[in-house]
């Protein structure tokens, strides 16, 4: 799947203080669009709620269109930085 070929591509960094933080990206008519930024580039501080970021960056994209995510799959997981 796509995630899995995208945390790979995360990982071949072996510097964990180098690798992207956040991810958008978006596949649409067939094509891969995404930017990338790093630990220096985002604030997180008193920032507890992953789901109140990435809401910002879909209204951002998006506006106040709705959102439908499919199910995820049996085998998903979530990464945390404390996980690696």
């Amino acid at each position: 799947m796509i995630d899995d070929l995208l945390m790979a591509a995360r990982e071949t960094e072996p510097d964990i203080s180098k690798r992207w933080s956040v991810m958008e990206y978006v596949i649409e008519d067939g094509k891969f669009e995404a930017k990338f930024k790093f630990p220096e580039e985002i604030d997180v501080e008193g920032d507890d709620d992953v789901l109140e970021r990435r809401d910002a960056v879909l209204n951002a994209r998006y506006g106040d269109k709705p959102i439908v995510y499919p199910p995820p799959p049996e085998d998903a997981f979530e990464l945390r930085a404390e996980d690696e």
